[in-house]
């Protein structure tokens, strides 16, 4: 325990020490539980999400949004189990605040987010399917989607990130599906 010094700065933080320091050893023992769990629960997810048929881009984004919510649990329940509800409220209130800025659409990432909706649900914009797309008109295959952006690797072998509403709001182009490159690679191979 320390002292508290009669500083009106210090002993807040000093009393938030006090009261936290007893919790430690359990608190270090529930963020490694946490942590195992997170990633057990997201590992569990996925393999979930593989059974449902969807677009492979659509699946990515529903796991990485899923994840984030994991993760942000574990840290809000830490700090209410170290006794910093207030920071967990505050926590909490800002992701509120966040949530409502992307639902007023003041954010790129809400146009990212739903353009990347859009785009994995399209049957013509997939992951493995070679396209020409962005601002920039990038010709490569779609190596991967997630909520925020594209990755296409680009025939100079150079990956491209690319936002999703930038590749939504620009004309894209697809050159072969993936089954199509697929078919074409055996023929050459035979």
């Amino acid at each position: 325990m320390i002292d508290s010094t009669g500083n009106p700065i210090a002993d807040p933080i000093i009393n938030a020490f006090n009261k936290i320091l007893p919790k430690l050893p359990g608190l270090v023992v529930a963020i490694i539980f946490g942590i195992a769990l997170v990633r057990v629960l997201s590992w569990i997810t996925k393999g979930l999400l593989s059974l449902v048929k969807m677009p492979a881009g659509l699946r990515s984004i529903i796991h990485s949004l899923v994840d984030a919510l994991f993760w942000i649990f574990l840290i809000i329940t830490v700090l209410k189990a170290a006794g910093l509800g207030e920071i967990a409220i505050v926590l909490s209130g800002g992701l509120a605040a966040a949530g409502l800025a992307m639902a007023a659409g003041g954010a790129s990432l809400a146009s990212d987010v739903i353009a990347g909706i859009f785009l994995a649900k399209d049957r013509d914009f997939s992951v493995g399917d070679e396209v020409v797309a962005g601002e920039d008109k990038t010709e490569g295959v779609i190596e991967g989607m997630d909520m925020r952006r594209t990755r296409i690797r680009g025939t100079d072998g150079r990956l491209h990130v690319i936002p999703n509403s930038v590749v939504e709001r620009k004309e894209w182009v697809l050159i072969a599906k993936k089954r199509e490159r697929a078919a074409e690679a055996q023929t050459k191979g035979a």
